[in-house]
């Protein structure tokens, strides 16, 4: 399964047209609806993921980092420090804008959550207040009922959230 994904992904790579020509990446109408399943473990997990994202993330509520996370939270993003501490400086702070996260889709099984959301970023070379939309993903492994590592796909560098409640004009 992993190497047919990863063939798909290379081949869409190669066969990108240009960026002028991109469709927008939007959020559904009911991201709400995303975060369920008939399944009473993977819906208690979605819930824990949609609570980080409306609680922590848009809320600015770090208070709860230690509700939905372990204490030894591993963070494989190169920008942030592992451990809850760490979640908490950042928010603490860098407080986000108000934002709505644009998500699009949710796939969840056994102890991991993916989300899949729309990130609207600057458009490089383009006109002040010109952008595009990419895609923005996470991936949370759980422990329990908290979660206790967490994927992304940023890079070193400058962090830029970019995400916003609509999509690029």
């Amino acid at each position: 399964m992993l190497r047919w994904m990863v063939a798909a992904m290379t081949a869409a790579l190669l066969a990108a047209t240009p960026v002028t020509a991109q469709e927008a990446v939007v959020g559904a109408p009911d991201r709400a609806a995303l975060f369920h399943s008939t399944d009473p473990v993977i819906d208690a997990r979605k819930q824990v993921v949609y609570n980080i994202y409306t609680k922590i993330f848009e809320e600015n509520r770090y208070d709860l980092v230690d509700v939905y996370m372990t204490k030894r939270y591993i963070q494989h993003n190169p920008n942030i420090a592992s451990g809850r501490e760490a979640v908490k400086t950042l928010f603490r702070e860098n407080r986000l804008p108000k934002m709505t996260i644009p998500v699009f889709a949710v796939v969840a099984e056994g102890d991991m959550v993916v989300v899949a959301s729309a990130m609207v970023l600057p458009r490089p070379g383009g006109k002040p207040g010109e952008t595009y939309t990419t895609t923005h993903f996470d991936m949370w492994r759980f422990v329990g009922n908290q979660v206790d590592e967490h994927w992304d796909e940023a890079r070193l560098g400058p962090m830029s959230i970019g995400i916003v409640e609509k999509p690029a004009k």
